[in-house]
């Protein structure tokens, strides 16, 4: 029997030392590993560019500009159109750059050139040859939306013909930007979130493989370490700002990554501002432009021309200074 006693205190020692050590381990993973994800996932892929204007003959101009406030090095391509007034951003999201994923941006380009659009693309910050280090899912790329409006205010381009093509995490840093951009008519938001904190709380976990219970700690360290303060950034409270009519929403039914209840989120908070919603039935995030290719473009561009006509006699921008590339 003493034996016994004898062996049943040394085993509860060793379970007491075993789970001590357990909750030290814890302890020190738990902030350890949110660290590492936070810093992680502050950080874009560097996806290469995919494509080019000269793939579709069409002259373009090699861009640099700085973003507003903290002036980043922003690069991209300005398509000219001589005699229009019209300029379109395109805008892309994240993890991609301004070719898109698979080049697919350029072709939307080609499409607003041959309808007599000016096109500005652009890499955001940390993403694409921009400069930059991390990516703030628009917190920080407003200041890059605005930095591609004043550079085409230079260039004598009114912000009232101005418009803007933006996926994902470029249609929500639009949309966050619309205070600024109360002269604007023309908006095409595809794939956008309407509160990040609300996407993240789903998301997150996904995208780190972590339980939920380390978001609060990854969030927070992202925000006080990497300036990413996923709290402001919500399109859905910035987009009554916009002016009547200005609006296209555009999301697919089926969105894995970003539900499309952010969509008719966004819809109810703009109100008067919302030209049209279109949730196209079935669908991946942000490709509804590959599964309806025709009808995507011809909705996009009737939108562009109904609020960007052409005006006769208006006075056009002179063409770029830089060197253009032959078509």
């Amino acid at each position: 029997m003493p034996e016994l006693h004898l062996s049943l205190r040394w085993r509860d020692r060793h379970v007491r030392v075993a789970l001590a050590a357990a909750i030290v381990f814890g302890a020190l993973a738990y902030p350890v590993v949110s660290l590492v994800v936070a810093e992680r996932l502050t950080k874009p892929y560097r996806r290469p560019l995919a494509s080019s204007p000269a793939v579709f003959d069409v002259n373009y101009e090699d861009v640099t500009f700085p973003s507003a406030l903290d002036a980043v090095p922003l690069r991209g391509w300005f398509l000219p159109v001589a005699g229009s007034d019209r300029v379109v951003v395109i805008n892309h999201g994240r993890n991609s750059n301004r070719t898109g994923d698979d080049g697919q941006l350029v072709p939307h380009a080609e499409a607003l050139v041959e309808r007599g659009y000016n096109v500005l693309l652009f890499d955001f910050r940390a993403h694409g040859e921009s400069g930059g280090v991390r990516y703030t899912l628009g917190a920080a790329e407003q200041r890059d939306v605005l930095g591609a409006v004043a550079f085409l205010k230079a260039r004598g381009f009114g912000a009232d013909r101005t418009g803007f093509w933006a996926h994902s995490m470029g249609a929500a840093t639009v949309l966050l930007t619309a205070p600024a951009l109360n002269e604007v008519r023309a908006i095409v938001a595809d794939s956008s979130f309407a509160r990040l904190d609300d996407l993240l709380a789903e998301e997150l976990p996904r995208a780190s493989g972590l339980p939920r219970f380390f978001n609060p700690p990854i969030l927070f360290l992202a925000k006080e370490l990497f300036g990413v303060d996923t709290t402001v950034v919500n399109p859905v409270d910035a987009v009554s700002a916009l002016p009547p009519g200005s609006l296209f929403i555009i999301h697919a039914e089926a969105d894995g990554l970003i539900p499309v209840d952010h969509a008719r989120r966004i819809a109810a908070a703009a109100g008067p501002a919302v030209h049209d919603l279109w949730i196209f039935p079935g669908g991946r995030h942000d490709r509804v432009s590959a599964a309806a290719p025709d009808r995507y473009r011809e909705r996009v561009l009737a939108f562009f021309d109904a609020k960007l006509p052409v005006v006769e006699g208006a006075p056009t921008p002179g063409m770029p200074s830089g060197r253009p590339h032959p078509g």
